[in-house]
């Protein structure tokens, strides 16, 4: 049976219907040459043998819900969900229609599969804030001030020995201390290696500072950007599904429209037809009504003259009895003679 579309006309299909691979391409699965006719998917445009072979279409059909096919041989538009035969030239219409929005869905499709594989590769966690250990030191007088002075650059952290002016000071104050007999030999061994190259440690430290600093605004970036994308590809999807539903809802309006249309042209048919029945009924009206007419006028003359001839009428009754009496006697005169 032949139809012109189904609900699933424009849902399903993702290029030209009229555009077939040669009847000699083989299924993709068995090979199967199709001298019978493979068919060619609408939707992901893989050929597969048809029922009377290894029936590998109607597999792929109940694995991927793909419906639409054409026969590669006869060109034919086959629905598998409708079971039924639709109209080419109809179906490659709606596909002009419908490759807009189709196209725009398969670039995004293809995005989100991009994405998907982006937000599965593991990123490296970063930690920004590595924990410096600070030192305490106890004194008195010069060395007392090294001390406290040496504190308030600890307290600040190692960022503000950037600044030139709190090297000098740094510089200065663990001179102090490496002089005084009462500092402890480690501690002499740390101040002595920090104060080599201190410019340029300090330098190494900030870049590497500003680097984390990147790194964890990165991070961020990428954490955001990872919710931003699982909460667009949820919409999508959702947007997706109403797109599908509402081509499938316009098919479906269209077949309705066709159908009213039909019946439409159907109930123009049988107006036409009365219209034309009315006609001949005023026609019968008008010819009963002439004949009337004149039968009522006939009569009426016809009335009047028995009305004047009432008179006559009744002279000639009697003449026409008594002629018929004077008959009857000779009749009967002629019997009794005879």
């Amino acid at each position: 049976m032949t139809q012109t579309q189904c609900a699933h006309s424009l849902a399903f299909i993702s290029c030209d219907p009229t555009v077939v691979p040669n009847p000699d391409t083989p299924c993709k699965r068995c090979q199967h040459p199709g001298p019978k006719g493979n068919w060619f998917c609408l939707s992901c445009k893989d050929i597969f043998c048809c029922t009377s072979v290894n029936g590998h279409f109607r597999q792929h059909y109940e694995k991927t819900k793909h419906c639409l096919c054409v026969n590669c041989s006869t060109k034919s538009i086959y629905c598998c969900s409708c079971s039924k035969t639709l109209d080419a030239q109809v179906i490659q219409q709606l596909w002009i229609k419908g490759r807009s929005t189709s196209s725009k869905l398969e670039s995004i499709d293809v995005m989100i599969v991009d994405v998907i594989d982006l937000l599965s590769k593991p990123f490296p966690s970063i930690n920004v804030h590595p924990q410096l250990d600070a030192q305490s030191f106890v004194g008195q007088d010069k060395l007392a001030l090294a001390k406290e002075g040496l504190q308030k650059i600890f307290d600040n952290g190692l960022i503000a020995v950037g600044d030139p002016k709190v090297q000098e000071k740094f510089l200065l104050y663990s001179a102090t201390l490496l002089s005084a007999e009462s500092c402890p030999s480690e501690l002499k061994v740390n101040l002595s290696s920090f104060r080599c190259n201190l410019p340029e440690e300090t330098s190494t430290f900030i870049k590497a500072q500003d680097e984390l600093k990147v790194a964890s605004d990165l991070s961020a970036s990428i954490t955001q950007k990872k919710f931003v994308v699982r909460q667009q590809t949820s919409k999508y999807d959702e947007v997706k599904k109403e797109i599908v539903a509402s081509d499938e809802k316009v098919s479906n309006f269209k077949a309705m429209i066709k159908e009213l249309k039909a019946q439409i042209k159907r109930l123009e048919a049988c107006l036409a037809t009365e219209k034309s029945n009315r006609a001949k009924n005023n026609e019968a009206i008008d010819s009963i009504e002439k004949q009337v007419t004149t039968a009522r006028d006939g009569l009426v003359s016809d009335l009047a003259q028995v009305s004047s001839m009432e008179g006559s009428t009744q002279a000639a009754k009697e003449l026409v009895a008594r002629k018929q009496s004077d008959w009857d006697n000779l009749k009967l005169s002629f019997t009794k003679f005879a």
